[in-house]
């Protein structure tokens, strides 16, 4: 890539806040209303770049072929290229009110989007404004131009695309580019900028090491800057660059430069006026020393170099980050880098923002700024405006760096900001000085804690390399008690440094013996590295609301939430909370995290501290009755998205006021909520246990089980209802115990103890006949069912769907006996009842279509289509082998691990007794490609079980040989279906303990 001396930082938004904006120098991107758009795969950006440098123009599709694939055009290319821009009109088409830019022209396609809304066109435009402008003898306008034009460039056009066509582009569109950046480099040189365009130059010219314009621009600049020797250099290196390659020396125009350079001629330099700066009376020079032992920040100190290099004059850059993150001395180690380059010299000024007392008034500071800068104090004015005034006015003709540290508030800021277009104010805040930034066009950058890397070269350069090498476990535990925050790290290393003798594990267990949290650890006598300290300035500068919130956060139970859970938790409507979270956001207390918001534990201890102190324990009590009632209103309505037909749980609780309602939610929306928040509620249940919630802790366990068993966290599962039990029986609460046994005994199930399983069952059908509870007594039994039918207790199975058939009826709810119908039916089927089960199956069919779940609806097509096959009515077997093969294929969208392995393999298998199915009804070339398919799942299927259990298993890998034979067979007759039969059977027999095959492996009668 040709930097153009630019940021490689290509993160910043697009232009355009509203609409769709797109870019293509650099990779291909488009944005809507300031939201990123997926724009799919590489081929189909590549469509997009096509239509986007056309500029408005109309493209036929085989333009766009001739882009996609050149000569190689494939057969459906056509088709392609349809699809590709339909799914582009898709991405496009988000907003009802605004046409697609995207639209059909007969056989051909056109793309609208705004110059204003295109890097290209805004770079196009800004060029031939700079020739206008230019035209006019206005060449500092002209440059503006040109930079802006220059500053579109993130990276390679195209950057990423792959073809001849977009090689093309990227180089015709990169010749544009240094076409621009000489352009720019003969106006700066013009207007006697030699010092800014050497870097720029340099950079082309190692891209472009042939390019003797450029090369010739560089040398003028160099001597300018009285580098006469690197300009000769660079001559000699671009004539031997030449000769080696092309065998020719440079140019005429070049070789006159060069024999100038050699003689000195004064007449290659700038005029005098220009060339001479106004050198200030007094040069103040205010920074302090930078850290000696500075370590890391390496991107953020290299962003903020380049971001400067190319900012509008006079330059702003706000450094931003929570309390404790090292921004001063990051901005004091950068300006001291920086300082050469403003040799009229360094102010540096203390704004007091967030510390003890008020923050400093900008009239107190102009006054101090301009002492520094000898400006007579006589007939100075008063007013904050007019000594701006005078201070922009004394800045005017320099080039200085401003360093304004621990600033509040962007009022206190704007006044400081000086004017000269030579000039830098670099400002540290707390907060993120959107105001300052909005005003001025800023560039910010936040620091954030040290990564693993950087920390252990922090403690490297206080400990020694060789103490931090030699004990690793004691540098994490280090870290982890300082949250990876640089004073923290700063202040726990001068505490050890003070014990070399000790190993770094004495030495923080002598810190730690007495410390009752990681904040006694971190203290210090100094206010100004005492992390208490440090976190109090910024909490004394909090609205009330946002206070008490602060300090209520610390009852989460994790280190993210929500705004819904941060409402629920102070009792406020949402709209006021999410202004609070915001402004704690703000202040660098909270950290944007997916949908919600995350915070360092340091901040949090501070926090327990502040509510502990502050709030009365009726008021705590009552926060987290506020918490546990949204989180339960949550995972309530999270269960009822993942199985929506479900009347299986206790009856609601009553909720407090303040706690935040919760609407529907969809399937994909609860899977989505329950990852984000699942363990957040795992704490939750054991900390209500633990405060007298127990009701709380059992009706959140019930509630997230089937998320937990959804997703094969059989662990959790088991934690989580164990907890709930105790919690029940500590209160002697039955229902609670009812529902705790049922969660165990899923668990018991996972783990194949039967046993276990039906003991659970029982206390759990015990304990709700106790209470008088049919429904949830009749949903035991039924869970009961579905374990006894599945290892084949049949009469056991069919007597205790009769128990949860009377229980429904006494309830008046004989609509939920849907449930147990299809179990019903198979258990008949199991026994060889062939008639008894087809007529059970279709009534559960029947009512299950609706309001059942797929699990009961399928059972009873797999039920009809083995029974009708074992009574020879093959063609209707295979009819409902069909529908159910259909919706097993058509479920798997949010299939959790456990249950995608089990349909997995269920699917493998009924679609081998399907092939046999065809066969035995005449289908033979058919009944030949299901099964070919099957044993090819099955292998894989087979493969993968058995490398994680058994790898070596002689009789497996026999098997798997087997099955290699049988789909290399070129005559697939009656023989080789039986052979898939056998093969069938012998993998149930060695698979039988892993128990991923399904009862549906039951013998068909023999094809016919």
């Amino acid at each position: 890539m040709i930097s153009f001396n630019l940021s490689k930082a290509s993160e910043r938004p697009p232009l355009a806040e509203r609409g769709l904006a797109l870019a293509v120098l650099g990779p291909v991107r488009a944005w809507r209303d300031g939201v990123e758009l997926d724009l799919g795969s590489p081929q189909q950006r590549l469509t997009l770049a096509v239509l986007a440098l056309a500029r408005g123009r109309v493209v036929q599709v085989p333009e766009i072929i001739q882009a996609l694939w050149g000569e190689r055009e494939p057969q459906a290319a056509r088709g392609t290229v349809r699809t590709y821009i339909s799914r582009l009109r898709r991405v496009f088409d988000t907003d009802p009110a605004t046409p697609n830019p995207l639209l059909s022209v007969g056989n051909a396609y056109q793309l609208k989007v705004d110059d204003e809304a295109f890097d290209l066109g805004r770079f196009l435009a800004a060029r031939q404004a700079a020739v206008e402008v230019r035209t006019h003898e206005d060449p500092r306008g002209a440059a503006t131009l040109l930079r802006d034009a220059i500053d579109e460039w993130r990276d390679d056009a195209l950057a990423g695309l792959q073809g001849e066509w977009a090689e093309t582009e990227r180089q015709r569109l990169q010749r544009l580019g240094v076409q621009t950046v000489e352009t720019l480099a003969e106006l700066e040189l013009e207007l006697g900028h030699s010092a800014e365009v050497v870097e720029r130059l340099t950079a082309i010219t190692e891209a472009e090491p042939l390019r003797e314009r450029a090369h010739e621009l560089l040398m003028l600049a160099l001597y300018r800057d009285n580098r006469a020797a690197e300009a000769l250099t660079a001559f000699e290196r671009l004539r031997l660059t030449l000769r080696d390659e092309l065998g020719v020396d440079p140019g005429p125009s070049l070789r006159t430069l060069h024999e100038r350079i050699l003689n000195a001629d004064v007449a290659l330099l700038p005029r005098s006026a220009d060339a001479v700066p106004q050198v200030p009376a007094i040069r103040p020079a205010q920074l302090p020393a930078a850290l000696p032992l500075f370590v890391g920040r390496k991107a953020e100190l290299d962003d903020l170099t380049e971001r400067l290099a190319t900012a509008p004059a006079p330059g702003v850059a706000v450094v931003h980050g929570t309390a404790g993150v090292g921004k001063t001395t990051f901005a004091v180690y950068w300006a001291n880098q920086a300082a050469p380059s403003y040799p009229d010299g360094q102010l540096h000024v203390n704004l007091r923002g967030f510390e003890a007392g008020s923050a400093r008034k900008p009239e107190e500071v102009l006054g101090e700024l301009l002492d520094a800068l000898g400006v007579p104090k006589t007939n100075r004015p008063t007013s904050v405006d007019a000594l701006t005034a005078l201070y922009r006015s004394a800045l005017v003709d320099r080039r200085v760096l401003v360093l304004l540290d621990n600033a509040r508030a962007s009022s206190q800021v704007l006044p400081l900001l000086p004017g000269g277009k030579g000039c830098l104010a670099l400002v540290t805040s707390r907060v993120e000085l959107t105001g300052l930034v909005a005003a001025t066009g800023a560039h910010a950058i936040k620091l954030d804690l040290m990564d693993d890397e950087e920390t252990r070269e922090l403690m490297k350069a206080r400990l020694g390399a060789s103490r931090v090498t030699a004990e690793p476990e004691a540098v994490r535990e280090i870290a982890d008690i300082c949250d990876r925050l640089p004073l923290a790290l700063a202040v726990v290393c001068a505490r050890i440094a003070g014990n070399p003798r000790l190993s770094l594990g004495d030495a923080l267990r002598q810190l730690t013996q007495h410390a009752e949290n990681r904040l006694d650890v971190l203290s210090a006598s100094d206010p100004g590295t005492d992390l208490r300290s440090l976190l109090s300035w910024s909490y004394l500068a909090l609205t009330p609301r946002a206070a008490r919130l602060f300090r209520c956060l610390s009852l989460l139970p994790g280190p993210a939430f929500t705004a819904q859970a941060a409402a629920s938790l102070i009792g406020q409507p949402l709209r006021e909370t999410i202004s609070a979270v915001q402004e704690l956001a703000a202040a660098f207390v909270l950290t944007p995290y997916g949908c919600g918001y995350s915070w360092h534990d340091v901040i949090r201890e501070y926090s327990a501290e502040l509510l502990a102190e502050t709030e009365s324990a009726e008021e705590i009590h009552a926060a987290h009755r506020r918490l546990l009632d949204h989180c339960l209103l949550l995972v309530r309505a999270a269960t009822r998205g993942m199985d929506p037909h479900t009347e299986d749980g206790p009856s609601p609780l009553e909720i407090t006021a303040g706690a935040l309602p919760v609407g529907e939610l969809d399937e994909q929306t609860a899977v989505a909520t329950f990852n984000g928040i699942h363990q957040n509620v795992l704490a939750l249940v054991a900390r209500a246990a633990e405060i007298g919630f127990e009701q709380h802790a059992w009706h959140l366990t019930w509630y997230l089980r089937r998320y937990l068993d959804w997703a094969g966290r059989i662990d959790d599962l088991a934690s989580s209802n164990r907890i709930a039990l105790q919690a029940a029986q500590r209160t002697g609460d039955q229902r609670g115990m009812g529902y705790a046994h049922r969660g165990l005994a899923r668990v018991a199930w996972w783990s194949n103890d039967i046993a276990t399983c039906l003991a659970h069952l029982d206390d759990a059908a015990a304990v709700f006949a106790a209470v008088g509870d049919l429904l949830a007594e009749a949903y035991v039994h039924r869970q009961a069912v579905g374990v006894l039918a599945a290892v084949k207790r049949n009469d056991e199975a069919l007597e205790r769907i009769e128990l949860a058939r009377k229980l429904y009826s006494a309830a008046n709810r004989m609509d939920l006996e849907r449930g147990v119908l299809s179990t019903a039916a198979k258990c008949l089927f199991q026994q060889g009842r062939y008639a008894e089960a087809i007529e059970a199956a279709h009534v559960a069919r029947e009512r299950n279509q609706r309001l059942g779940t797929f699990e009961d609806l399928s059972t009873a097509l797999i039920v009809l289509a083995y029974a009708n096959a074992h009574l020879g009515n093959y063609r209707t077997a295979i009819g409902f082998m069909e529908q159910n093969l259909a919706i097993q294929h058509g479920g798997d969208e949010f299939s959790g691990p456990n249950y995608a392995a089990s349909r997995r393999g269920q699917l493998t298998i009924e679609s081998i007794q399907f092939g046999r199915m065809l066969f035995a009804a005449g289908e033979h070339e058919r009944a030949g490609l299901v099964q070919r398919q099957a044993l090819r799942r099955l292998r894989g299927e087979l493969a993968e079980i058995w490398s994680l259990t058994c790898p070596s298993d002689v009789d497996q890998q026999e098997l798997l040989a087997d099955v290699d034979a049988l789909l290399a067979a070129d005559r697939l007759d009656r023989d080789w279906h039986a052979t898939c039969e056998a093969i069938l059977h012998r993998a149930d027999r060695l698979n039988n303990s892993v128990g991923s095959l399904h009862w549906v492996q039951d013998e068909l009668p023999p094809p016919a």
